[in-house]
């Protein structure tokens, strides 16, 4: 197998891996919001730039317009993404034609989108009210790569019925990541 050319681009990790795109992604994801909801949650991003990037993930197929409404002559969005499929996720063949550079970009931006929810809900004083859903844990496992897929779809089975909204359910975000040992 040859290695991708470091200038080789892959169309969905580029629309994915952009920062506020990463961000609209992770307050859309389980749940149906409006183009205003987003502008509320993501308040640091000026509303074009906020409109350009929707744009973008809708005509990328990541995001879906399940309603639109008119409001004094602008019409508002409802946008859904399916978590639960593989829409908002790199596919094995594009993530082996990504080059390092852009595995590296794709780590650090998770990471410090973490870290800003994070930071996030420690100024606004939930750590304490609700520790209960805070967590944070590394391990070492044992596998093999059969291993390894047999727990990624375990896991994904797990999660299944946690993915969407309903009442009474608070929103949490649930981030893993594997790494080969060294």
């Amino acid at each position: 197998m040859t290695e991708p050319s470091p200038s080789r681009a892959t169309p969905l990790a580029d629309l994915l891996l952009h920062p506020i795109r990463w961000r609209i992604i992770q307050r859309v994801l389980g749940r149906e919001v409006t183009t205003t909801d987003l502008r509320q949650d993501l308040p640091d991003v000026p509303a074009t730039t906020l409109y350009r990037h929707v744009a973008a993930l809708i005509d990328g197929g990541v995001l879906t317009v399940v309603r639109e409404r008119r409001i004094r002559g602008a019409v508002e969005r409802t946008l859904t993404v399916d978590q639960s499929s593989d829409v908002a996720h790199i596919e094995e063949d594009e993530a082996r034609a990504m080059t390092p550079d852009q595995h590296r970009r794709a780590l650090l931006l998770v990471l410090t989108q973490l870290t800003a929810d994070y930071d996030r809900v420690v100024e606004r004083g939930y750590l304490d009210s609700r520790r209960e859903q805070f967590g944070y844990n590394q391990m070492s496992l044992y596998v093999d790569s059969d291993d390894l897929d047999t727990l990624r779809r375990g896991l994904q089975a797990l999660v299944e019925p946690y993915l969407r909204a309903a009442p009474g359910k608070d929103r949490i975000t649930l981030s893993t990541v594997s790494l080969p040992d060294t």
